[in-house]
């Protein structure tokens, strides 16, 4: 018995190491967020730090660890979904999807648009953390060739092949896949996506990750790189990238393109930012002359962190969708801790501090919204008369539809 658990410890040596890597890797995040000055001087954000913590790790399992590579499939609530993996503030509206592909394999991607809206399709050499992660391509679905019945059918693959082809890149055998589908209301037909492989290999190298010690060794490295990403890129990086955008001055919006956020940002994307501050008695007014002429725009709140407040049951957010415009064309919203009857509310949730983000895609021009702190019972001077007002009643009926599209969406 003795001679076997050496011989055991023996081979799991390398398991082991790697295991220590990436519980320094986590370790090491640890420390850079607890030595920011928003860890170290407000405590409301500590815990919050924590938490990111933990989510960073449960990510990294189902990105690198998770996925089996002979039979693919779309990761849709394992990859981005509120209350559970926000990194990186997803978008509210955005039902994304997630794939791990093979730069020596051809695929076959098919499905329906239904009621999207917006269709973007990344293709990204390495999951983000590795060192020789790259952008092999960004594919926007308007550009392809769509069904009268709003299917369509690629192919995914490193060869090119005539009509709609996306690349794959052929030296990488874990490829990141992100899949942007932008829905104007979590009631409206989300389609159908389906991936299958259609050259499977006649070896067994998919299937040693299940037993073999330097595959799960790669994996648990793989892990550690995109934990390292997740929190130095995201936790930590994007707050102080907003603050820099505004000129280095909270409560101020700047320009930020998407393609500046990180390598999954996308370069169709105009994205503004800005880190808001606010006392219990203050308000943010947020406003724009003209809303973009483009496929989908929106705004939504985040923490310092870099996590989507609680859309699913808050209206912490304002798409397009459900924007209140002005008689003068404008779009003017308010950011605060409390209800002020306005229909164009974005509730901080409690927070004084945390991120504006203003996302907008495919837009001819570059837009930048106007920020201005008030005092909350200053608001209805800042605003139209003609302010679109809204009841008690309304707001919780407005709640209550937001529920209910998101539990048709993604369940519970």
């Amino acid at each position: 018995m003795t001679t076997n658990t050496i011989g055991a410890g023996a081979l799991s040596t390398a398991l082991q190491k790697a295991w220590a890597r990436f519980q320094a890797t986590v370790d090491e995040g640890r420390v850079k967020m607890e030595s920011t000055p928003r860890f170290r001087d407000t405590p409301q954000h500590r815990a919050s730090a924590y938490h990111t913590l933990l989510e960073a790790q449960a990510m990294a399992y189902n990105f690198a660890v998770a996925p089996r590579m002979r039979h693919p499939r779309v990761q849709v609530n394992t990859g981005w979904q509120t209350h559970f993996y926000t990194l990186g503030q997803n978008g509210m509206d955005f039902f994304y999807g997630v794939m791990f592909l093979d730069g020596r394999r051809t695929y076959r991607l098919s499905g329906r648009m239904g009621d999207i809206k917006l269709f973007l399709f990344q293709v990204i050499s390495h999951l983000s953390g590795h060192p020789q992660s790259k952008t092999v391509g960004n594919f926007d679905f308007d550009q392809y060739g769509i069904g009268e019945q709003q299917d369509f059918e690629f192919v995914v693959s490193a060869t090119r092949h005539e009509g709609n082809w996306i690349a794959l890149d052929p030296e990488s055998r874990y490829q990141f896949i992100l899949m942007r589908r932008a829905m104007a209301d979590w009631h409206d037909d989300p389609g159908e996506l389906r991936i299958e492989m259609i050259d499977p290999p006649v070896d067994d190298f998919y299937d040693r990750d299940e037993f073999d010690e330097d595959a799960m060794v790669e994996r648990i490295d793989r892990a550690a790189d995109f934990v390292r990403y997740l929190i130095e890129h995201w936790n930590i990086n994007l707050y102080d990238m907003y603050l820099a955008a505004g000129g280095g001055s909270k409560n101020t919006m700047g320009l930020l393109p998407g393609v500046v956020t990180s390598e999954v940002g996308n370069p169709v994307s105009n994205y503004a930012m800005c880190i808001f501050e606010l006392g219990d008695d203050e308000a943010l007014i947020v406003e724009m002359d003209e809303p973009p002429d483009c496929p989908y725009w929106s705004f939504q709140l985040g923490t310092v962190w870099s996590r989507s407040l609680d859309f699913r049951n808050y209206q912490t957010d304002i798409s397009m969708a459900h924007a209140a415009i002005d008689a003068d064309g404008a779009f003017r919203a308010v950011v605060s801790r409390r209800d002020p009857g306005i229909a164009n509310w974005m509730d901080t949730r409690g927070h004084g501090e945390g991120t504006v983000v203003f996302r907008n895609y495919r837009s001819p021009t570059e837009v930048v919204p106007r920020v201005t702190k008030v005092a909350f019972a200053d608001i209805d001077k800042h605003l139209p008369a003609d302010t679109r007002k809204v009841t008690p009643a309304q707001r919780a009926d407005a709640l209550r539809w937001r529920r209910e599209g998101f539990l048709k969406l993604h369940g519970e």
